[in-house]
């Protein structure tokens, strides 16, 4: 395993109109990284696009967190601390008229982790030959 694929990134940006951009690069770099093919990293993107204008709302402070694990052939997010109930709220925020739930279905593993700073939502988006 490749060592460099094994060290987590962490971003923290104040809610409002950076969050999508800032995250949207940091994302596309990590999963660059991860080696998803371009299909995964389209996919990455848009669910990061829709965390990322979907979370300033259920965030506990006045940034949006978002932890990225680059691991061989995939990329999970934590994002959070998020309010009680905001990890199954942010998810049910990705549904697309005409299309649906967006994370549900790109997604390979959905999860919420609770701490004691509040909820985390974990997103693993991943690609298997």
């Amino acid at each position: 395993m490749n060592p460099e694929l094994t060290t987590s990134t962490s971003v923290s940006v104040a809610a409002g109109p950076l969050v999508a951009p800032v995250l949207r690069r940091v994302v596309g770099m990590l999963a660059a990284r991860a080696d998803l093919p371009l299909d995964r990293l389209d996919d990455a993107m848009l669910v990061t696009d829709l965390i990322a204008n979907r979370a300033q709302k259920h965030v506990l402070g006045p940034t949006v967190d978002v932890d990225m694990d680059p691991g061989v052939r995939s990329l999970s997010l934590r994002i959070g601390p998020l309010r009680a109930g905001g990890g199954d709220a942010l998810v049910a925020d990705a549904v697309v008229p005409g299309v649906g739930n967006v994370i549900e279905q790109l997604a390979d593993e959905i999860g919420v982790a609770d701490s004691p700073e509040g909820e985390y939502l974990v997103v693993r988006l991943s690609y298997s030959l």
